[in-house]
């Protein structure tokens, strides 16, 4: 092209091919610029030699030479140098490859290298994640459980809630009874006063009549005045101080199971009227002593440590060690639940077995409580040796429900109890009675029978 170009501006002008021409004007040559060269030169002998004359091997290299000046053998040369090009390009081509492929391979490694990384990581957050998921249920449970208790104290308190308005109720109609009844008690006090003031002087008319014989007429206040003889007439009003005195006893008795009952509902009721003071003429009945006596306070069951729960296994834990507890235990009622494929004489050992071990853990002791009736088993002949443990079997016709809440009436106030016993009636009985309850999976979890 630089050829062409010049040889229009020189003197006398080259001749450009007519092939070339149309690309002389040209900045940037396309493509088809290199055929349509190829083809001029292959063509125009003597363009191609003043290409030739313009240029040197130096500059074009040796194929380019060759293709220009066209010695002898050029095109076997010519041959040679374009199979070594196209070596060398398809060496240069797979060393080009080579690295590529080992540069790919270096991304892959690290592309590798970062995923086993993330890998990792998300492994550890995936077993930071399972232990955090864990936890959560754990606490789930415990807040599950401890909403179903918290449900059932709340049923429980409910339920104690709706029995003291009951109770609060039928409270207010024993304060208006008691206060009849207090009422009529000094009624009758004052009149039984006056019976034995008649008494006393009858008394008197008789020793004073027996001493000088004269068996003179009673003075003007005595009962009956000139009605019989003296000895009828005390006969009269002592028969008339034994009515009084026995219904005033009656009353005494009435206000003093009142005033139990209405101790929760009404403290500030005073002091109820008891059986008086007799004069000298006759002794005081001994139910009106006994009325008389003061009423001890009613015993109350044994105070949890803080933060532990009344139906927990601590809270049992904790009452069958207390010193000198005794742990009534509704028997059947716990075997029933732990063992009940065992036949009723093997519940008995099972459990007088664990009870055994149980006492001499803690110190306790314990009463197993069983239906007696119908099994063949008597108290004397059942009652179970071991120490601290003893075995009792209701009467015939009686319960052992029965003999439980009889047995914390008696021994609530001298002594810790507790019972054991999913029973609704024995446990409130028994607290009632001043114990405290504990259910039969408590005392299994203590007995360590599951």
């Amino acid at each position: 092209m630089i050829v062409g170009r010049r040889g229009e501006a020189d003197e006398p002008p080259l001749p450009v091919p007519r092939g070339l021409r149309p690309f002389l004007r040209f900045t940037r040559l396309p493509d088809r610029a290199l055929t349509a060269t190829r083809r001029v030169l292959d063509d125009d002998d003597e363009f191609r030699g003043a290409v030739r004359d313009a240029t040197s091997e130096d500059v074009v290299g040796r194929a380019g030479w060759l293709f220009l000046d066209r010695p002898g053998g050029w095109e076997e040369e010519l041959a040679e140098l374009a199979a070594a090009a196209a070596e060398a390009a398809g060496e240069a081509r797979g060393a080009r490859s080579e690295r590529e492929t080992a540069r790919r391979l270096a991304a892959v490694d690290e592309s590798l290298r970062r995923a086993e990384a993330e890998l990792a990581r998300r492994v550890a957050e995936l077993v930071e994640v399972k232990e955090q998921l864990a936890v959560e249920r754990r606490a789930r449970r415990r807040a599950e459980s401890e909403t179903g208790r918290l449900r059932k104290r709340v049923a429980g308190l409910e339920a104690e809630l709706e029995e003291g308005r009951r109770q609060a109720a039928d409270g207010r109609d024993l304060a208006a009874e008691l206060h009849h009844l207090r009422q009529r008690c000094a009624e009758l006090e004052a009149e039984r006063r006056r019976a034995q003031e008649q008494v006393h002087q009858l008394e008197q008319e008789q020793s004073t009549g027996g001493s000088d014989g004269s068996g003179g007429a009673p003075p003007s206040g005595a009962v009956a005045s000139g009605a019989g003889p003296p000895g009828d007439r005390v006969a009269e009003v002592e028969a008339l101080v034994d009515a009084v005195t026995a219904t005033v006893s009656t009353l005494a008795d009435a206000l003093a199971t009142a005033a139990r009952q209405l101790a929760p509902f009404a403290p500030s009721v005073p002091p109820i009227i008891t059986a008086p003071t007799p004069g000298p003429a006759r002794a005081t009945p001994p139910s009106a002593r006994a009325s008389a006596a003061p009423s001890r306070p009613a015993p109350q069951p044994a105070e949890l440590p803080p933060g532990v729960w009344d139906d927990s296994a601590e809270a049992a834990d904790h009452l069958v060690r207390m010193e000198g507890v005794l742990v009534l235990v509704d028997g059947y009622n716990v075997t029933k639940l732990a063992r009940p494929e065992l036949s009723l004489p093997e519940q008995r050992r099972w459990l007088a077995d664990a009870a055994a071990e149980l006492a001499a853990r803690t110190g306790a002791r314990l009463e197993l409580v069983f239906d007696g009736a119908g099994h063949g088993a008597s108290a004397p002949a059942d009652r179970d040796r071991r120490a601290r443990v003893q075995v009792r079997y209701s009467p015939d016709g009686v319960e052992a429900d029965d003999v439980v809440i009889d047995l914390v009436s008696e021994l609530a106030g001298a002594r810790p109890v507790v019972v054991a016993s999913d029973d609704r009636r024995v446990q409130e009985g028994s607290r009632r009675g001043g114990a405290n309850v504990i259910t039969a999976s408590q005392l299994l979890a203590v007995l360590r029978r599951r």
